[in-house]
């Protein structure tokens, strides 16, 4: 404080006296009016409750709940900060609520009688008990009789004779009081803010009337020093300065009388020198003017790409969204190839676009970087599956390979990623005329802040010169102008890339040769994730299992392996197909067992005899199946693969997801074509113990519903049905049910709204509901568990599954336990389209009941097929939803096993919101639709003996 001028020290005499008032005097009234607000609530909320219990004795007297719900809406209507109210009776049940469930099922006290007690103590006969909770203030009040009826059913075990009724909860939200509080500090805080600006403002106005004149005084005795005599002060000085000032200048005038003549020479030189400061100070504002000027171009320019980006893509994306629903009607092929023309070229600019943007951003400093869980495999497949088709097109080998050391969960922006690996995976299938294009990722350090992973993207293609390497990263420039005309671009791809992986804390570069090929490399700083959203990519079910590997590529061969060896299978990989031939030979002659074959190849035209020879060996000894991965995605080439005795036919490039699903699906169809096991028979015994059970069943799908029915009363079950929610929730208020079976997607009212509302009721409280759903996933059954159901079943239900489950819930047999079916039944399940068998073991051997079932789902299959396409049609997509899982359910009841597998797909695809994928399963499933009315006719006609001979 010792070095402070008098600015300071005045600003300083004035505000801390401001500033020490300010401070206590907003404390005080802060917390006054904390204090009263909080006061306020609890004064409120004690005499809502208080009247709202005297106001209820009458209502709980004479059972009129509807007087006690009116009191209660009315307190809730005339008071904002009211949030829920609630009326119990002496037993702690609900007679009338008003307020959300939430708060509802939180209000209720242990012993009403409690209230009483102490509203006896205390001589206070209408006592309000206030306790605090997270959501708000909870206020209880006694409901005490002044009636002098003497009825037992009336009469409490209190002190005094005191007679509870019940309780009113209230529960009083505090966020209004708290939205006060705040609002009093900011007001405290501005008022206090404005006191300190005005003290300020006279401080300053009040030192600056001394300093200036000082500083005036000072400059003009700097000058003099300086030799500038003629130097006069004149300032706003006044009483004690003011004279001051004036003895400066006659000390000025003084010394230049005395210093005339040298002072002329000073005055000359001093000339001088003001000009040329005069010049340099016009030279440097000239500057100034034109740096300031190159800035505002260069933001008007990066304005004007991001405007005009966003202004060109706006219309692009409805020339690509009207151009594909075009492609969803009724088109000759020319007119097809012309759409297709029209997309294929939107696409394109829309991805120049995106490039212009993107780089505007970046030079912009508004590019944006997520930060969340990801799995790098995942991000290179979705690459892959737009890339391939171009890849596999020109015959380039697409291959990635991703060691093992690179964590399965990492943190970063997977977008920004894979627009990177995008950018070098394009131009490099772009520059690459044949041979091969692969990726290689792998951790290059790990330490306390991360691990860096370096990702490498290899071609063969054209190569580059010391001089191209050197403009690769430029804007809006590529190796060379010929390079421009004949790949075209825009040139933005690596400088966008380079940018965003510098952002990302990483580094990129490139290693080529002319002619010889390239490498482009980027590192990342990354994180380990905790975990991932599960994506079922266990491996449980393939670990051990072997497999026979073939595939000419060295890299592609390698990535394979790799991916078979992180699930755990035993991997034997050949370089010829000939030493494969011989390995599958001597298995066939030895009698050992293989899983699983696979061979890849570009378009196996040299290896298509070796390749008819192993499918031949396999199938007619081996057993197992085989895949197959090409380059060619020509449709009847893969069928003809598949006539050679191929299992699966895939296009390449390989990616992790797509072999996981295919090894899953075949390996697991073909262990259920060698070994069927056959579920436990229904003894006697167990079954008789049902007879005479009064079971409810409700469904809103008629051959859902008759099939249950059925199976219930060949149980000696006694049977009642209803076909919508509402319909159960009435037949259960007069009756009482052993069990209730519950169909969860209903209209009006879905299942799990009417087991509450059974729940509610006492009549049916206690009996056991069980759910029906055709497509109960792993989060889906937690949620019917939690929601109130006792247990579920999945469709399609069998007699042995209902006499476990109701043996269960009706009988105490605890040893008996229900399971999912969908893994039972996608063993069992072939991918025909209309298995007679099936249908007869799902109805239970009986033929009439299944030809009744099939004929049912015939007359209906028009109509399903006309609904879904519509919705389909009109991107309704949860009324799609609704119309999907009826039809799922439909077909576990009759023997259409390639029906249920594809709405089983369909289905879990609305449900994860992939809707980008249902274009290609939806039309599989109106096919299929068509297809099992055709099947259905030889069991359907009445002359026919199908059914007679099964």
């Amino acid at each position: 404080m010792r070095n402070w001028g008098i600015s300071r020290r005045i600003l300083t005499l004035a505000l801390t006296p401001t500033l020490l008032v300010c401070l206590l005097l907003g404390s005080f009234f802060i917390n006054n009016h904390i204090q009263d607000s909080e006061d306020s609530l609890i004064s409120r909320g004690k005499t809502i409750a208080t009247h709202l219990a005297l106001a209820s004795e009458y209502g709980i007297i004479t059972l009129d709940n509807s007087t006690l719900q009116e009191m209660a809406q009315a307190a809730r209507d005339n008071d904002k900060e009211l949030l829920a109210v609630a009326i119990y009776d002496q037993n702690n049940r609900v007679l009338t609520s008003v307020g959300a469930a939430e708060y509802l099922s939180q209000m209720n006290i242990e012993s009403p009688h409690d209230l009483a007690q102490i509203g006896a103590q205390t001589n206070l006969m209408r006592f309000a008990r206030m306790e605090k909770r997270d959501n708000g203030m909870l206020f209880h009040a006694p409901i005490l009789s002044k009636f002098p009826e003497d009825h037992e059913s009336w009469r409490t075990n209190v002190k005094n004779n005191t007679e509870i009724l019940g309780y009113v909860a209230v529960l009083m939200s505090q966020d209004f009081s708290m939205l006060s509080r705040y609002s009093t500090i900011i007001t405290t805080i501005l008022i206090s803010l404005i006191g300190l600006l005005i003290g300020g403002f006279l401080a300053r106005r009040m030192s600056t009337s001394v300093t200036e004149p000082i500083v005036s005084m000072a400059k003009g005795v700097d000058k003099i020093k300086d030799g500038k005599l003629d130097t006069r002060i004149s300032s706003d000085a006044s009483a004690e300065l003011k004279t001051l000032q004036d003895g400066i200048n006659l000390m000025a005038e003084s010394m230049e009388h005395n210093q005339e003549e040298m002072q002329q020479a000073v005055d000359q030189a001093t000339e001088d020198l003001r000009e040329t400061l005069e010049t340099l100070e016009v030279n440097n504002l000239e500057l100034d003017i034109a740096r300031r000027q190159a800035i505002e171009a260069s933001r008007i320019k990066t304005e004007f790409l991001a405007n005009m980006s966003h202004e060109i893509r706006t219309p692009m994306n409805g020339v690509i969204g009207f151009t594909d629903l075009l492609l969803k009607t009724e088109l000759n092929n020319k007119q097809k190839d012309f759409l297709f023309d029209i997309k294929r070229s939107a696409s394109g600019l829309l991805s120049i676009i995106d490039d212009i943007l993107d780089y505007s951003k970046i030079e912009a400093g508004k590019m944006s970087f997520e930060r969340y869980p990801f799995d790098l495999r995942e991000c290179v497949d979705d690459v892959f599956k737009i890339l391939g088709p171009n890849a596999s097109q020109k015959g380039i080998e697409l291959v990635s390979l991703i060691y093992s050391d690179v964590p399965k969960a990492l943190l970063g922006d997977p977008i920004r990623i894979k627009q990177i690996i995008t950018n070098l995976l394009n131009n490099a299938v772009k520059f690459t005329k044949s041979g091969s294009v692969e990726l290689y990722a792998e951790v290059e350090s790990e330490g306390k802040k991360g691990l860096k992973l370096k990702i490498q993207v290899k071609d063969s293609g054209i190569g580059l010169t010391k001089e191209q390497q050197n403009n690769l990263f430029k804007a809006f420039s590529q190796a060379d102008s010929s390079t421009t005309r004949e790949f075209g671009g825009t040139g933005l791809g690596l400088v966008i890339s380079k940018s965003l992986v510098e952002k990302m804390g990483g580094n990129i570069g490139v290693e080529s040769s002319e002619g010889g090929g390239s490498t482009f490399w980027f590192t990342l700083q990354c994180e380990r994730a905790e975990s991932l959203p599960e994506d079922g990519l266990t491996g449980e079910f393939l670990a051990s299992k072997s497999v026979l590997v073939f595939d000419p590529h060295p890299a592609t061969r390698l990535s394979l392996t790799q991916m078979l060896e992180d699930w755990q299978m035993q991997v034997r990989s050949f370089e010829k197909i000939d030493d494969l031939m011989t390995e599958v030979d001597l298995y066939a002659q030895s009698g050992k067992n293989v899983d699983l074959i696979i061979i890849g190849g570009q378009r196996f035209r040299r290896r298509i005899q070796r390749l008819e020879h192993i499918c031949n060996k396999v199938n007619s000894q081996l057993g197992c199946p085989v895949i197959t991965f090409s380059t060619s995605g020509d449709v009847d080439f893969l069928e003809h693969l598949s006539a050679l005795g191929v299992a699966r036919a895939m296009e390449k490039p390989i990616t992790y997801r797509a072999l996981y699903n295919s090894l899953i699906e075949l390996l697991r169809s073909n262990k259920t074509e060698k070994s069927k096991a056959k579920p436990e028979p229904v003894t006697h015994a167990k079954a008789n113990e049902l007879k005479g059970s009064y079971v409810l069943a409700v469904d809103d799908n008629p051959a859902n519903l008759r099939l249950v029915t059925t199976l219930l009363e060949d149980l000696g079950i006694k049977v009642d049905t209803a076909d919508s929610g509402m319909q159960a929730v009435a037949l259960t208020k007069d009756k009482v049910y052993d069990a209730i079976l519950m169909d969860i997607q209903m209209p009006e009212m879905n299942g799990l709204e009417a087991t509450r509302t059974i729940r509610a009721n006492a009549t049916n409280q206690s009996t056991p509901v069980i759910a029906l759903t055709a497509h109960a996933m792993a989060n889906e059954r937690e949620m019917l568990l939690d929601s109130g159901m006792d247990d579920y079943m999945t469709k399609p239900v069998s007699e042995q599954d209902l006499v476990n489950v109701l043996l269960k819930w009706t009988q105490a047999d605890s040893t008996l336990t229900t399971a999912p079916q969908e893994q039972e039944s996608s063993d069992e399940d072939t991918e025909q389209t209309l298995d007679w068998e099936l249908s007869l073991k799902l109805a239970n051997g009986k033929a009439d009941l299944a030809k009744d079932m099939l004929k049912m789902m015939v007359e209906s299959n028009h109509e399903t097929g006309r609904v879904i396409h519509a919705c389909y049609q009109a991107q309704d997509f949860d009324e799609l939803l609704q119309h999907i899982h009826k039809l799922h359910g439909a077909s576990c009841y009759v023997g259409t096993p390639r029906l249920k597998r594809l709405s089983n797909q369909y289905e879990s695809k609305l449900k994860k919101q992939q809707y980008n994928l249902l274009e290609d399963l939806h039309q599989e499933l109106i096919s299929e639709l068509k297809a099992i009315n055709e099947a259905a006719r030889p069991y359907l006609e009445d002359t026919s003996s199908p059914v007679e001979s099964d």
